[in-house]
């Protein structure tokens, strides 16, 4: 029985619906309202103390952390395996994939999303530092869990409204382009000959990339090798189910506008 909780739209997530999609997994919905706030209620940081998504639950083992996720999911369900034979391939792969880690995606988001849906977005990350400390109060049991989700929401809200930082973290994407472009003109994925979890997370980051308008930076063979590495990951039956197809029910999009501009 594998459940996963998860938000429409959430990067993270989409990583790990690609892997199940991927071994044409089975899997119960388990939708978290980030836009009411509900991985901040105590119920869900029982269960993920850092209270984001997605969560994974396999017959009752909890998994947090899309990373270890996927790698999970590979290890208890190996056909077909995402992980290279050759240990070289392995470390390339767990390079790729750290790379992406270590990129701050979340403030990237936040800090470059237009219109509505940026104001709505960093509307909720405001409204969470005000949250928090009153979740804290009401759940002492919760207190060093609640801090530590503070303490990581208040950089959070700092940096996505300091512009400077905003266009620092914008100008690493190059580099990081440069650095795929140079690896996808050896082989036809980031890992040799065969698609792995190193794709996996490249293909949430650059469709998220694309969806954010810097997919000016691979078109127009500016960067050929980047732009027929993204249009062979979308051509996988994958995309279309974990990405395509991941779209916001109404009922969740209205109830979250309004907990976040009427507060209820």
């Amino acid at each position: 029985m594998l459940e996963l909780y998860y938000f429409p739209g959430s990067l993270c997530s989409q990583k790990v619906k690609l892997v199940l999609a991927e071994k044409n997994l089975k899997w119960s919905d388990r939708l978290i309202n980030l836009l009411t706030f509900e991985n901040l209620q105590p119920n869900y940081i029982y269960l993920n103390p850092k209270g984001v998504v997605p969560t994974l639950v396999h017959n009752g083992k909890v998994i947090c952390d899309s990373a270890t996720i996927i790698r999970y999911l590979d290890e208890q369900f190996p056909n077909p395996s995402l992980i290279p034979n050759e240990l070289v391939l392995q470390k390339r792969m767990d390079a790729w994939v750290d790379l992406q880690n270590r990129f701050p995606m979340r403030e990237l988001m936040y800090g470059n999303y237009k219109g509505i849906d940026g104001i709505v977005l960093r509307r909720s990350v405001q409204i969470k530092e005000k949250l928090i400390p009153q979740l804290m109060q009401a759940n002492p049991k919760l207190k060093e869990r609640y801090a530590a989700k503070l303490e990581d929401v208040k950089h959070w809200n700092q940096t996505i409204r300091d512009f400077k930082k905003i266009a620092d973290i914008n100008a690493q994407i190059g580099p990081l382009l440069e650095q795929l472009e140079h690896q996808l003109s050896q082989t036809k994925w980031l890992c040799g000959e065969t698609y792995s979890l190193a794709d996996v997370v490249w293909t949430a980051v650059l469709n998220r990339l694309n969806e954010l308008n810097f997919s000016y930076l691979w078109k127009d063979n500016k960067k050929s090798e980047v732009a027929r590495y993204f249009q062979c990951l979308k051509e996988r039956p994958s995309f279309q189910a974990a990405i395509q197809q991941d779209k916001m029910p109404l009922f969740t999009i209205t109830v979250g506008l309004r907990r976040i501009f009427l507060g209820f």
